[in-house]
C-alpha cells in the first residue's frame, strides 16, 4: 500500500511539473493574444529571409504588415533590454505619411537603438501611425527612415537570436 501511495505522489509531481512545460512549436499567436516577446527574434529572422521589399509576412498563423513588424520589433527590443516577459499586442498602424531619413549607413550604439525603439513604439501607440523618421540623438547624426529603422531592428534582433544578448552596437544597413 505504501508503494502505491509513493507512486501516486510521483505521478502527481510529474503532472504538476510538466503542466508548466511548453514546446516552442505550440506557441499560439493571434491578434487577440499578441506575440510573445520570446518569438520576436524568430519573426525578425523570417522577415530578414525575404528578398526585396515585402508588404506583409505570414508568421505562425498570423499575417503581419511591415508596419506591425516595426512596432513589434521596437517594443520587443525595449522589453528584451529590460528583461520583460509577456506578449506584444498586434494592432493596426497606418504607413508613414511622408517618410524621410537621410542615413544610408551608420554605426548605432546600444543605448541609441534602444532609445530609438522606445520612441518608435511609443509614437505608434500614441498616433496609430508609423513615424516619418526617427532621429539618432548622437551629435551630428541624421534621421533614419521607417525602412532603415526596420532593417536596423532586424539586425539587432538577429544578433540577439544568435548570441542571446543585444549587441553593443549595430552597423546599418
Amino acid at each position: 500500500m505504501k508503494g502505491v501511495f509513493v507512486l501516486g505522489i510521483v505521478i502527481v509531481g510529474l503532472i504538476l511539473f510538466c503542466s508548466g512545460c511548453t514546446s516552442n512549436n505550440n506557441i499560439t499567436i493571434s491578434e487577440s493574444s499578441g506575440i510573445p516577446v520570446s518569438e520576436v527574434p524568430n519573426l525578425a529572422s523570417e522577415v530578414s529571409k525575404s528578398t526585396g521589399s515585402i508588404q506583409s509576412i505570414q508568421f505562425k498563423g498570423v499575417n503581419l504588415s511591415m508596419n506591425q513588424c516595426l512596432y513589434i520589433f521596437a517594443k520587443g527590443i525595449v522589453m528584451i533590454n529590460s528583461g520583460e516577459k509577456g506578449n506584444i499586442p498586434i494592432k493596426t498602424y497606418q504607413k508613414a505619411e511622408n517618410p524621410s531619413g537621410t542615413v544610408n549607413s551608420a554605426k548605432i550604439a546600444k543605448n541609441e537603438y534602444v532609445d530609438m525603439a522606445d520612441r518608435t513604439y511609443k509614437w505608434m501607440d500614441q498616433n496609430s501611425i508609423v513615424p516619418n523618421y526617427i532621429g539618432v540623438y548622437e551629435g551630428g547624426a541624421n534621421d533614419l527612415s521607417p525602412e532603415m529603422l526596420l532593417k536596423t531592428f532586424i539586425k539587432v534582433l538577429n544578433e540577439y537570436k544568435s548570441n542571446g544578448k543585444l549587441p553593443e552596437s549595430v552597423i546599418v544597413p
